[in-house]
């Protein structure tokens, strides 16, 4: 196993929750800025998620690359609450 399996299969995993989220809200009319004011978050935090770019600073090793960071439990679970799913459902497509 290769050490950027775990990456890729985190990357993938942070790109199918964007796109769940993206997918829920799109299908309520919200714009990025309604999910954030109901969920209690900041637009940016809702956008840069949808874009899958939940950054840290700029890694040293390449200045282009920027590891992601975990979004944080509250505002997966103030942005599932908000859009009215159940968290486990902007994880898994079950």
């Amino acid at each position: 196993m290769s050490e950027e399996e775990p990456d890729d299969a985190f990357d993938e995993r942070l790109r199918a929750l964007a796109t769940r989220i993206r997918k829920a809200r799109r299908d309520q009319d919200l714009s990025q800025e309604d999910l954030a004011d109901r969920a209690g978050v900041s637009r940016s935090v809702v956008a840069e998620l949808e874009r899958s770019r939940l950054d840290q600073p700029k890694s040293r090793e390449d200045p282009r690359k920027r590891p992601p960071r975990n979004i944080t439990l509250d505002s997966l679970f103030r942005m599932a609450d908000a859009l009215g799913v159940h968290p486990a459902d902007l994880l898994d497509d079950r």
